[in-house]
């Protein structure tokens, strides 16, 4: 039979967790008991079952459990979110090639082309992809952070510099050169580094 020391020791373990709903921090804590009790039944001690139990709900933390909730909870949501962030990536983009393709054969609507592709991709598409990423980066470790932030931020630079370039804007050189250095000097270090790391993380 499982103590009430225990079960304030399982209780506490959940709660250092940041479980944040009551709900489900105390059907959390109710099942690791009852796995906790049935494989001290067998004979084990509280340390291996407790250890058991953890491995066989939540491997990866019990964290995890809340965010594939809240994800099944808000799954239409999510799914609506990520189409149309994907969805208007593609139109700015392509508004923005066209726009492209306008100014280097001197065509009408260029500038139109390129101010909508450009606006859409800085204050539409990125800001939505990057919502999207936060949840599953804000577990990761800070090197895959930190790539992302510059490689977000190379792709903003260049982009404004090339909007700035076509349209005949004053700066666009150094904002060019901005972005490269940011790539070269933020991004590719640590790129490499996590390939780097899951090379050596393989067998």
């Amino acid at each position: 039979m499982i103590s009430e020391e225990q079960v304030d020791f399982i209780a506490e373990e959940i709660r250092k967790a940041h479980v944040k709903s009551v709900e489900l921090r105390d059907d959390l804590i109710d099942h690791m008991c009852c796995l906790v009790e049935i494989e001290m039944g067998r004979g084990v001690s509280f340390e291996e079952a407790y250890g058991r139990a953890f491995n066989q709900t939540s491997p990866n933390g019990y964290g995890e459990i809340q965010r594939e909730t809240v994800f099944l909870l808000n799954y239409n949501k999510i799914m609506n979110m990520k189409r149309f962030t994907y969805i208007s990536g593609f139109v700015f983009a392509l508004s923005l090639t066209a726009g492209t393709f306008f100014k280097l054969l001197h065509l009408s609507g260029a500038s139109g082309l390129l101010s909508v592709g450009m606006c859409g991709m800085l204050f539409v598409f990125l800001p939505m992809l990057i919502v999207i990423r936060y949840k599953q980066l804000a577990v990761q470790v800070l090197s895959e952070r930190l790539k992302w932030i510059f490689g977000v931020l190379s792709l903003v630079l260049f982009m404004v510099a090339l909007w700035m370039k076509l349209t005949h804007l004053m700066g666009a050189g150094v904002i060019l050169g901005l972005s490269f250095f940011v790539f070269g000097f933020g991004f590719l270090p640590f790129l490499f580094f996590r390939m780097y790391k899951a090379s050596t993380d393989q067998p």
